[in-house]
């Protein structure tokens, strides 16, 4: 008999050891992009258009990326279309307040009126990186936003935009960021370049001078302001490095319905509500074209890639180190998003909608929630945990303080992170909602085992992929 308790004792011990390894090797997979089918025609396509686009250093102003632009229209209107180009002058002056701009919206810093000395600083910057810059030579520069859009014939359908800049900083080639997102925009427009029957209207902005900025996104906010009523979904596609899943790190207010069209269309959506919070509280003076766009009413997400970060803004950003499977990640995405926008009309996302949470858990799907169903499940995680503690002392439950001392520190913990960091109070709540559960189960053992071990995979279900990110983040691993 006691061989026999033994013998299962080294199964069962065995059984959770390979769940919770599992669970583990789940979430890391979870984040990382799916792998690629590099025979896929537009994949194909996708990676040639490329590798000849991202090529040298293409800054704002310079005959460089000035012939990139043109290469770009070139491979618009081979496919049958009419891209718009809108140019804005911006001289010295015009910069400095562009810049001053950018730097309220982040930091709400009340900016220094311009002078013949700030002049005089930027213009010496400009000359010790490009003697012959626009700027320098003649005092003013063009920045050129390629704006193309397939109209739908509903004249009350819809309306989506895709944005990725199209410009690099001084010493890269941007293939990630960002000229692998315009190329996966190329082929989602190429897909429907000849689709007279689209459900929605889809646009695709091609941004200059993001890297300085975001003059393309602020002249381009400034002079269609009616188009943050008409656009229902903006999709903003950046990169922080060169690999690693595609993941949504900012939204716009009140995303629940944006968040679940993407949540249901998205071949692998990752995202997590926090990072916001994080990119807000962590990096003030980062930016992206998105931080203009939300601040003048856009609703929409932001997307970026963190994975490779040693690359970012360095001259081995380019075709060769650029990780083929996060390639992939763009391109489906984009694809998917732009298919559903050209078979369905957008018109739902005008409806009055919601703050949210959401973050990865399981294959397939995101776990998105408005914010009232969190506080609501966050309640019933400590009415259950509560009524767990009650009923053991009243039955002194035996053999039970393991269960009992695992939920009073849970709970206080919950508690304390619900206070002070909000943002971060579901990475407990939900496994204190799971383990509560599992402690009514403490009668039967076989299943109060298989309640927590169920409750431990959750637990690293939600914490394993926010760390795996952080340490690639930081280039731990």
């Amino acid at each position: 008999m006691k061989r026999t308790n033994y013998i299962t004792t080294i199964f069962s011990t065995m059984a959770i050891i390979l769940v919770l390894a599992a669970s583990v090797a789940l979430s890391i997979w979870r984040v990382n992009p799916p792998i690629a089918d590099e025979t896929s025609p537009a994949f194909q396509q996708m990676m040639y258009n490329l590798e000849r686009l991202a090529t040298g250093v293409r800054w704002v102003g310079t005959p460089e990326l000035a012939a990139t632009r043109d290469e770009i229209i070139a491979e618009i209107e081979a496919m049958g279309l009419t891209p718009i180009v809108h140019r804005t002058v911006y001289t010295i002056e015009d910069y400095h307040y562009a810049d001053a701009v950018l730097r309220q919206i982040r930091r709400g810093w009340e900016p220094q009126p311009f002078s013949i000395e700030t002049g005089w600083w930027i213009r010496r910057w400009v000359e010790s990186n490009f003697p012959r810059h626009p700027l320098v030579t003649q005092g003013y520069m063009y920045v050129d936003n390629i704006w193309v859009t397939l109209e739908s014939p509903n004249p009350n359908s819809g309306s989506i935009m895709f944005v990725a800049h199209y410009d690099t900083t001084l010493n890269t080639p941007g293939a990630a960021d960002a000229m692998l997102p315009v190329v996966a925009m190329l082929e989602a427009m190429r897909a429907h370049a000849n689709n007279d029957n689209l459900a929605s209207n889809l646009h695709f902005l091609f941004t200059d001078g993001e890297e300085w900025s975001a003059l393309g996104a602020l002249a381009f906010s400034r002079d269609f302001t009616a188009l943050t009523e008409e656009i229902d979904l903006l999709i903003n596609l950046e990169a922080q490095g060169n690999s690693g899943g595609l993941l949504i790190f900012e939204t716009s207010a009140a995303p629940t319905h944006i968040l679940r069209l993407f949540n249901r269309v998205a071949p692998r959506p990752i995202g997590f509500h926090w990072a916001d919070w994080v990119y807000a509280t962590f990096l003030p003076g980062s930016y992206t074209d998105f931080t203009i766009f939300r601040a003048y009413g856009f609703k929409g997400l932001n997307f970026a890639i963190i994975g490779g970060g040693e690359y970012y803004h360095t001259p081995y950003d380019n075709f060769e180190n650029l990780n083929r499977n996060t390639a992939y990640h763009y391109l489906i995405t984009t694809m998917a998003l732009a298919n559903y926008a050209a078979g369905n009309c957008l018109l739902g996302l005008r409806e009055p909608s919601h703050d949210a949470i959401f973050f990865p858990l399981l294959p397939g799907r995101m776990i998105v929630l408005t914010m009232t169903a969190a506080h609501i499940l966050m309640g019933m995680a400590f009415a259950v945990s509560a009524g767990f503690l009650v009923y053991k002392f009243k039955t002194k439950l035996p053999k039970s303080w393991f269960i009992t001392a695992l939920l009073i520190v849970m709970t206080i913990a919950t508690i304390a992170i619900a206070i002070f960091i909000n943002m971060l109070s579901y990475l407990l709540w939900v496994p204190l909602l799971a383990v509560a559960v599992s402690a009514f189960l403490k009668k039967w053992p076989i299943l109060y085992k298989c309640a927590i071990t169920v409750s431990g995979a959750i637990t690293l279900l939600l914490w394993v992929p926010p760390i795996y990110l952080l340490l690639t983040l930081y280039q731990i691993i």
